[in-house]
């Protein structure tokens, strides 16, 4: 007896060149799936970068500097430094967001850049273009008061400042920048009226601050420290959640009653979509830069102190936590930058 195929079971040309195509796929798929694993081994192959929205010698510059040498050891490749400053940070986030997602390009975040979508009508990105991967430090500011207020404490200055409510006034330099929206943070959670006075750079208000001309202004401990030594100012309350060694008599913050102030902070982010193994190659780099001794020893130099997360999503929860803090600071100025 003489047996057929069933037409399904019969082999055509069809059918062959079926077969063929779905083998190549199985083929590439499986190569693909061998090969992904090797490449996130062998990152990185190639020089990184890290953009930054500031020009040299700037404080997070000049820290993400010592990083990136650090960073390098760690990684095998160098990591170089690139700054786009300008646009209060929006030129320097907005190559980054728009880079290959491979790990090669980080961005230094900072909170100016994560704040400019609270503070500006047009911003060439979103704070979800990026992964943040690690901290790199957070910048203790501090209280300057003029010599010629008599106060040498935080408490003392919220007293004389409800006694003279409206009569204040304090420098900024740099619309929606860190000392204009401390200024007025401090306002809105005390209930104080404070007049607010725009100064190109620090030392013209420096100059005003010393004669008398504003009364206060929130700065760097640097420079709160450079003021202390030369007697131009005093220096009331700190940022840091203990007290600094280098300015012992002078009390946080929180022990003066002043609740609820952000700090200026900086660390390290790719865009988003960059692979997960690669994100934690960066990670354990950044993070072995940020524990050596010297980094720390810059950080102490400097009165910042470690940004108190240990993962990308902590990181992400410490930035949105953080501005809320700025948000609360921004909303009464009812700023709305060009």
């Amino acid at each position: 007896m003489k047996l057929f195929l069933q037409p399904q079971d019969q082999e055509t040309p069809m059918t062959k060149n079926a077969f063929r195509r779905r083998a190549i796929a199985s083929l590439l798929l499986a190569t693909l799936l061998t090969q992904t694993p090797t490449w996130a081994e062998e990152f990185p192959s190639r020089p990184l970068r890290i953009v930054v929205g500031f020009a040299p010698g700037v404080g997070m510059e000049v820290s993400t500097r010592l990083l990136a040498e650090q960073m390098g050891k760690e990684l095998g490749q160098p990591v170089i430094v690139e700054n786009k400053p300008g646009a209060a940070t929006m030129i320097a986030a907005a190559q980054v967001a728009a880079a290959a997602k491979d790990g090669y390009t980080l961005l230094m975040l900072n909170n100016q850049t994560a704040n400019n979508v609270l503070l500006y009508k047009k911003v060439p990105y979103k704070n979800s273009d990026f992964t943040p991967v690690a901290g790199g430090g957070v910048v203790s500011m501090v209280m300057a008061v003029s010599k010629t207020v008599p106060v040498t404490t935080g408490r003392e200055f919220l007293k004389y400042a409800k006694d003279n409510d409206g009569k204040l006034f304090y420098g900024y330099w740099g619309a929606g920048g860190s000392p204009h929206l401390l200024a007025a943070r401090l306002a809105s959670s005390t209930g104080l009226t404070l007049q607010g006075v725009g100064y190109k750079d620090a030392g013209p208000a420096t100059a005003d601050l010393a004669s008398g001309r504003i009364q206060l202004f929130f700065t760097s401990v640097t420079h709160g420290l450079s003021m202390l030594k030369a007697g131009t100012a005093n220096i009331v309350a700190v940022g840091t959640p203990e007290r600094l060694p280098s300015m012992p008599n002078v009390p946080t913050f929180s022990e003066s009653g002043i609740d609820g102030m952000p700090n200026p902070w900086w660390g390290y982010g790719v865009p988003v979509g960059t692979p997960p193994a690669v994100i934690q190659k960066l990670e354990q780099a950044i993070k072995a830069a940020v524990e050596s001794p010297r980094y720390q020893a810059m950080l102490a130099s400097t009165g910042s102190i470690p940004m108190p997360v240990s993962s990308p999503a902590k990181f992400q929860e410490f930035i949105e936590k953080d501005q809320e803090k700025w948000a609360a600071a921004i909303r009464p100025l009812k700023l709305e930058l060009d």
